[in-house]
């Protein structure tokens, strides 16, 4: 490399000389080659090589270069700087200076922030206009921007701007903020790990990380201990605060794949999503997360506070995404959801993978996982995910929908029911699901519809509705359409005051064909459910409709009850296959309604146990409602009839009369006939006088006939041509049935039919 001396020479015209000529160099010419070379350097370009760059020296700019970094601070410039690194000299003094970062289209900036304290929030100072207050650091560019800690971190920025910004647009980059190597740049996997860590702070309007004041943010995190706080209106990671009447800004798009996340956000934000009047959509693959929506409207992970200008709902929305990690707590707002929508949001929810959720608590009228106040919920929990606890302070499901609306109008109420759909699915398991009152554990708040599907081989430890709520399905108000099937375990529907364990809330009326609740239980190839259920009980006054008059207890599984002179909704249920279930009831009857009394069922598998109490703990269960494994049916054997002659010794076979237990012959009115059966070598005779005549067997006696040795049936009624089987044909007919599967030989006169397990095989018939 030329030195700057060297330099000033060759543009003075000189080369370079000895030093006893340089001695005798005139003073005029040593002053003007001192005044070049201070020229040169100021101002100049400097050659790549690392450097650290220190906040207190001056604001800095970085932009993407050739193979670097172009870093620009105070009057020096230098060009692909190939590790860029921003320090402070003292961390425990705040700098004013900013970090300007900008990505243009198909570049890359990284940037290394070590031990960096930004804090440029001078309160109110220039007024409330967000253009004359200073961002700590701003993230630019159609480009993508990743940012690597180390050490401890502190960004705080002034009004209306984030802490560490990166405003979303519709040809935006992304930023990603990361802690891939130690702090002494040597790779991570061993237990001398150092974590980076940043706290990010926003202003006024303006997420700890994100978005500024009525823009949308988008913030990718993979690793790192990140404290994120945001302004008032703006979620603390995600969206600022956005414009309701202009439609624009609020949105949070974040990404976490790592790192112990602690996100705040302002009042009317998200703790990690929307801001005010802003969606958020939270995508969470791996990391330890708690998320809080300190102030009222905003969920703790999802969308901020959703308003209604102009007859078209702005911002609310929460679409979370959880295939991973922990998320140790997350806390909605007033009126907002844990996990899902903010005020008025859609909360569409998927819960998968190993993906663990400790606490999901929603604020009042909030759910835990799901939507916020007037707001519906679309929810999957599959996989093998675990919920610890979901949980609504009041009036919201534990996992659902928020409360809906209930207001006069003229001579009668208007009820504007919220919808909570909810499917529980895979190895997933709900530990407990809870209300606080007026919401159902799973399915709908208070003045909500629970439609729930749990299947597969899911486990549901509790799930217990606030007073009026159901365990599972409706809110107060609200009817339940429930369907569980397959290896499903339920330890505990239980319902609030009035509300089935399983199936509708409390004062769910008037009733129609579209207002039943609706529960289907049933086996599958997966297994066979094994459900706990006990409807609430009395409730003494306080209801939403007529806060004076009691309820009377309710179904464990089927309705909830409601006020005397009421008209209470009906229950359609169907239970299938073999199931187990404990009904405890909470009034009268355990499972149905008070109109129909309890539901019977029929034709249920064997193995089935259904355990019916009321209130009193008498014993009400219906015929049906224990299947047990039924005797075997003896086995037929062929005896000769006492006094018949022994076959000969010789060559020609002689027919002996011969008894089939277990065989038997009906006429034409079903009843039984007298019948004989001879065997004459391999073949067996049964004649009946009828013309009308059904002999009876099942496929068993067949096999146990051919074990004996006889290959062919014959039946022979009155004005009937005798007809004959192949036993052999017979049973491959149906090969794999059981045995006690009937099989049913029919003459009519002349005609002639056979049929096993009552299909039809009367072509087997000669």
């Amino acid at each position: 490399m030329i030195s700057y001396r060297k330099l000033a020479m060759r543009v003075l015209g000189h080369s370079p000389v000895s030093a006893a000529r340089t001695a005798r160099r005139s003073t005029a010419k040593r002053a003007a080659a001192l005044a070049l070379t201070a020229a040169l350097v100021v101002g100049m370009t400097l050659p790549a090589f690392a450097q650290d760059w220190y906040i207190e020296d001056g604001d800095i700019s970085i932009s993407a270069g050739e193979t670097g970094n172009k870093v620009t601070q105070g009057s020096t410039t230098k060009e692909n700087d190939t590790d860029t690194v921003i320090k402070s000299k003292d961390s425990s003094t705040a700098s004013s200076n900013t970090v300007t970062i900008h990505a243009d289209e198909g570049k890359t900036v990284n940037v290394t922030l070590d031990n960096v304290t930004i804090n440029v929030d001078e309160g109110y100072k220039y007024g409330y206009e967000p253009n004359a207050y200073k961002t700590a650091v701003s993230v630019t560019g159609s480009g993508n921007t990743n940012i690597e800690l180390n050490g401890n971190n502190t960004l705080t920025s002034g009004y209306g701007h984030a802490g560490l910004e990166h405003n979303k647009t519709d040809d935006s980059g992304t930023l990603t903020i990361q802690d891939e190597k130690n702090d002494d740049g040597s790779a991570k996997g061993s237990a001398s790990d150092t974590t980076g860590s940043l706290t990010a702070t926003g202003g006024y309007h303006s997420a700890g990380i994100g978005g500024s004041d009525e823009h949308d943010g988008q913030v990718t995190i993979t690793g790192g201990e990140i404290t994120a706080t945001g302004g008032n209106g703006a979620a603390g990671i995600g969206g600022g605060a956005g414009d309701k009447y202009a439609a624009v800004g609020g949105d949070g798009d974040v990404t976490i794949s790592g790192g112990t996340i602690t996100a705040t956000g302002g009042s009317l934000g998200a703790g990690i999503g929307g801001g005010a009047y802003g969606n958020g959509t939270v995508t969470v693959t791996d990391g330890d997360i708690t998320a809080k929506a300190t102030g009222n409207y905003g969920a703790g992970i999802g969308g901020g506070f959703g308003a209604i200008p102009k007859d078209t709902l702005i911002g609310g929305n929460g679409t979370v995404t959880i295939s991973g990690g922990t998320i140790t707590e997350a806390s909605g707002g007033y009126m907002a959801a844990g996990i899902g929508s903010g005020y008025q949001g859609l909360g569409t929810v998927t819960i998968e993978g190993d993906a663990v959720i400790k606490n999901a608590q929603g604020g009042e009228a909030g759910a835990g996982i799901g939507s916020g106040t007037y707001g519906d919920s679309e929810i999957i929990i599959r996989g093998d995910a675990v919920i610890e606890n979901a949980e609504s302070s009041a009036n919201g499901a534990g996992i659902g929908s928020g409360q809906g609306d209930l207001y006069p109008d003229g001579d009668g109420m208007v009820i504007d029911l919220t919808v909570g759909n909810v499917t529980i699915e895979g190895n997933a398991k709900i530990e407990n699901a809870k209300s606080g009152s007026g919401g159902s554990g799973i399915g709908g708040g208070v003045i909500g519809i629970g439609n729930v599907i749990i299947r597969g081989n899911a486990q549901i430890g509790n799930a217990t509705g606030g007073e009026e709520g159901a365990g599972i399905g409706g809110g107060a108000l609200g009817t339940g359409d429930v369907t569980i099937e397959g290896n499903v375990t339920i330890e505990n529907a239980q319902g609030g005051a009035g509300a089935a364990g399983i199936g509708g809330g409390a004062e769910t009326q008037p009733d129609t064909e579209d207002t039943r609740n609706k529960v289907s239980i049933k086996s599958t190839e997966a297994g066979s459910p094994n459900i706990t259920a006990k409807g609430g009980g009395v409730l003494n006054g306080g209801g939403v409709l007529d806060e004076n008059a009691p309820l009377p207890g309710a179904a464990a599984i089927g309705s909830g009850s409601v006020a005397d002179g009421a008209t209470e909704v009906k229950s359609n249920i169907t239970v299938e296959g073999k199931v187990t279930i404990d009904a405890t009831s909470g009034g009268n009857v355990a499972i149905g309604d008070s109109t129909n009394g309890e539901t019977q069922f029929s034709g249920l598998q064997v193995g089935t146990t259904i355990a019916r109490r009321n209130a009193k703990g008498d014993d009400v269960s219906q015929p049906g409602d224990v299947v047990r494994e039924p005797e075997k049916p003896a086995q037929p054997t062929v005896t000769p009839t006492e006094g018949a002659e022994a076959p000969s010794n010789g060559s020609v076979e002689v027919e002996r009369p011969v008894t089939v237990e277990g065989l038997y012959v009906t006429n034409v009115l079903g009843k039984q006939i007298t019948h004989t059966c001879t065997q004459n070598g391999t073949t067996l005779t049964i004649r009946a006088n009828g013309i009308v005549a059904s002999a009876h067997l099942t496929l068993g006696m067949v096999r146990t006939l051919k074990a004996q040795g006889v290959k062919t049936l014959v039946f022979t009624t009155l004005l009937s041509r005798s007809t004959t089987v192949s036993v052999d044909a017979l049973l491959a007919a149906e090969p794999d049935a059981p045995d006690e599967m009937a099989v049913v030989w029919t003459h009519t006169g002349p005609r002639a039919a056979l049929t096993i397990g009552g299909a039809d095989h009367s072509d087997l018939l000669k």
